[in-house]
């Protein structure tokens, strides 16, 4: 029996290079006929197929098969063919191919015995051409990927690069103008102690004067050296909120907010202006995120466990979509009309170099921007906070 087999494989397989035009031809045919997306598929890929499963019976070609998947899906995918229509075309194939061969094998005076081992051997090529493409397929997507993900990561660190520059010229570029300026209002105040007029007006420029040093600040998050040379030191939190709270206080009277807030005292190791900064932006963003609402609402809680401090700001704005929220603290990405982009960004890169953690929950009822700092010794952290 195993002779018999033998010769009628030489036999088939000849045979099955002989129908090779037709099988090409009828498969071609299919693919236009049937196919949403027009697939053409060069004839010498198309018949060096048949070829091989007519060289399969009788001899060893897997590596010619791999090959020729190999060649087979380089070209679908320079023609960004679905993956879907690739698979099409394979199903397409193997019914072409029977309908094509089994009347021939009619024809021959094969057993039972005989016609199923032919059959399995060719299912078993067939698929094995199918996972073969499949597999290369496969490679060549993920390899475009990691490329894909590998640009995004260099434009991503060129773009921080670039505000890091941005950030060390300006901090060069301002810091003396701003620490004259300082010295001169101190200067001013304390030799016009009894001019209540002039007193209010100075503290009106000091005040300013604090927000561009706490704008100076978030801009320098990005830059690898110190925040304008603070020092890191230890802080209560409750009193670092309550001065925030003032800073923003005209706004939340001013339109009519409702602001709660549930702190829980704890000393905390920080660079002292830069957290302030982070504060200030997420309760600005609050503020902007609660206009549309009626009853506006604002919510910051603070908390300490395990040598950790969680300070969480919420609203209850209109929800964020789980798309823009995986955005958010990316750089220049924004979804206000005249916003920058870098708000969320500058908030990162301050807690970053707390080495902390920020980010944002979102649902229909609430927004919650959620801050993790450790608590540490500002000895201990300081110096390798510096190092950053």
């Amino acid at each position: 029996m195993v002779e018999t087999v033998t010769l009628n494989l030489y036999n088939v397989s000849r045979k099955i290079l002989d129908l090779t035009p037709s099988i090409t031809t009828i498969w071609l045919q299919e693919i236009v006929r049937s196919m949403e997306i027009p697939v053409t598929i060069p004839r010498d890929f198309a018949e060096k197929r048949t070829v091989l499963l007519a060289r399969y019976l009788v001899e060893d070609v897997d590596h010619d098969m791999q090959t020729w998947a190999l060649d087979m899906g380089e070209w679908l995918r320079s023609q960004e063919f679905p993956f879907s229509s690739i698979l099409r075309t394979y199903q397409l194939y193997r019914n072409v191919f029977w309908r094509v061969l089994q009347p021939e094998l009619q024809r021959w005076s094969l057993s039972s015995q005989e016609m199923h081992y032919l059959e399995s051997q060719l299912g078993k090529a067939m698929d094995e051409s199918v996972f073969w493409a499949v597999y290369h397929f496969e490679q060549m997507i993920n390899k475009e990927l990691v490329q894909k993900e590998e640009t995004i990561s260099y434009l991503h660190n060129d773009k921080l690069t670039m505000l890091g520059k941005i950030a060390a010229n300006m901090a060069h570029e301002l810091r003396n103008p701003l620490c004259a300026i300082e010295g001169f209002l101190k200067l001013i105040g304390e030799s016009t102690q009894e001019q209540a007029q002039l007193q209010t007006y100075i503290q009106v420029v000091m005040h300013e004067f604090e927000n561009l040093h706490r704008q100076l600040t978030g801009f320098l998050s990005f830059s690898k050296k110190p925040i304008l040379d603070e020092i890191f030191k230890t802080v209560q939190v409750e009193e670092l909120l309550e001065e925030v709270e003032m800073l923003i206080t005209p706004r939340l009277v001013g339109e009519n907010i409702r602001f709660e807030k549930q702190i829980h005292p704890c000393s905390l190791a920080c660079y002292e202006e830069g957290l302030k900064q982070v504060v200030v932006n997420l309760l600005n963003n609050a503020i902007d995120a609660v206009q549309n609402r009626t009853d506006k609402y604002i919510h910051v809680i603070s908390t300490s466990s395990d040598g950790w401090l969680y300070l969480s700001v919420e609203n209850n704005g209109e929800r964020i979509p789980p798309e823009i929220v995986e955005n958010l603290f990316q750089p220049f990405f924004t979804t206000k009309q005249n916003g920058t982009g870098i708000g969320l960004s500058i908030c990162k890169n301050i807690i970053e170099k707390h080495q902390g953690t920020i980010h944002c929950d979102s649902n229909e009822k609430r927004t919650r921007f959620i801050v993790s700092l450790p608590i540490a010794n500002a000895q201990e952290v300081g110096p390798r906070m510096e190092a950053l």
